[in-house]
């Protein structure tokens, strides 16, 4: 707890993500992860629809905060 308390102090503005490892079988692999902290303001994702080729439609998620300026994203 000590450990996640001074990453969420450190970077109180950004996504912060636990995983919790299982090393039971000898390979590490993730059993859990959560987030324990968001920055204030989430720009959040839009759906992008695609027509092409008859009837098929490709969608693609794009995050809003990707229209700002890298460094200004998460402000």
């Amino acid at each position: 707890m000590m450990e996640i308390n001074d990453c969420r102090k450190t970077y109180p503005n950004h996504y912060v993500r636990v995983t919790a490892f299982n090393s039971h079988r000898g390979v590490e692999s993730p059993c859990m992860s959560f987030i324990v902290n968001r920055p204030k303001n989430e720009p959040g994702f839009g759906l992008v629809r695609q027509e092409v080729d008859g009837r098929h439609i490709n969608y693609t998620v794009r995050s809003y905060a990707a229209d700002r300026p890298e460094g200004e994203r998460y402000q």
